[in-house]
């Protein structure tokens, strides 16, 4: 995802909005956050988180409103220029090359079920503000040994996890990152409804295309 330096969300400046969700990602999204970074009253702040969950920018989650995948892919939001419609071109190659690669390895507990891209992507713009791409993550295992392969996960990197929930969801989330790639210009979001609602998706790979591919070589 990227923003624009002059671009609004929910009434205010788009690069605000990104500090809120940076400050929240991992913890509530509170009216006294709000009012910190967006410099509002508290009836404009109960207002934005409202908005914000209307949007899809945020969720409630156990009583609590925090930002969602919607929300979490504006806070790593790059306000930079945007991509060229060749470039965009080579990195949705680059994820599905890396889909494929992830869905032959067993040593992933999670195999890439769909990749969808959606954004300014999807609509064909000559010049993509940014690859947007969500990505259908499914168990490759089944019940215990599934919970085992993630705790193999966990264990096998060197990672300070900050809370319960970064520890609960580091299978999915080095998924995620490693179809990143550390690439420029590209979000991967876990594919949740709100996308599959937009007017604008693709699918642009299943691993049933890649079932299918497999047989033809055979």
């Amino acid at each position: 995802m990227r923003i624009q330096r002059d671009q609004k969300i929910v009434g205010y400046p788009a690069l605000l909005v990104r500090q809120l969700m940076r400050e929240t990602v991992g913890r509530s999204i509170t009216p006294r956050y709000v009012q910190e970074i967006l410099k509002c009253s508290d009836f404009s702040a109960r207002r934005v988180m409202r908005k914000l969950e209307v949007e899809g920018f945020a969720q409630f989650v156990q009583g609590h409103l925090e930002p969602s995948t919607k929300g979490s892919a504006l806070a790593m939001a790059k306000a930079s220029p945007a991509l060229r419609r060749k470039t965009a071109e080579r990195l949705i190659s680059e994820v599905i090359d890396r889909a494929r690669s992830l869905n032959r390895d067993e040593k992933w507990p999670y195999r890439i079920g769909r990749l969808v891209i959606f954004g300014s992507c999807a609509r064909g713009a000559e010049r993509p503000n940014d690859v947007d791409i969500a990505c259908e993550l499914v168990p490759r295992f089944k019940g215990e040994e599934q919970r085992l392969k993630e705790q193999i996960r966990r264990r096998g990197r060197d990672v300070v996890f900050r809370s319960v929930v970064q520890w609960a969801s580091w299978p999915r989330l080095e998924v995620l990152r490693f179809l990143k790639g550390g690439a420029c210009g590209l979000s991967i979001h876990e594919l949740d409804k709100w996308v599959l609602n937009l007017d604008e998706h693709r699918i642009i790979f299943t691993d049933r295309d890649e079932d299918s591919g497999d047989a033809s070589q055979r």
